[in-house]
């Protein structure tokens, strides 16, 4: 059971959404992962959704990848 609902935005200089969606599958469920405009020149913006039992390994496996932002943090069944 995930006791976590996380949505938060990623910007990456390196990464591209098959290799985060690699990376996190195994750590939770209902991964969504889309593309999102940014007004920087370089990088990219990924929105991503997931469910997990432990918030902490995805935020520490994402934190690798670039700079996490707009994160929110909600326990399954409450708004």
């Amino acid at each position: 059971m995930n006791k976590y609902s996380l949505e938060f935005i990623i910007t990456t200089y390196n990464m591209t959404e098959k290799a985060i969606k690699v990376s996190l599958s195994e750590f939770g469920e209902g991964l969504e992962i889309q593309n999102c405009l940014n007004g920087e020149a370089r990088g990219k913006d990924f929105k991503i959704n997931l469910n997990t039992e432990d918030p902490t390994v995805i935020f520490d496996i994402c934190s690798e990848f670039g700079r996490i932002k707009s994160m929110k943090v909600n326990e399954a069944g409450k708004p």
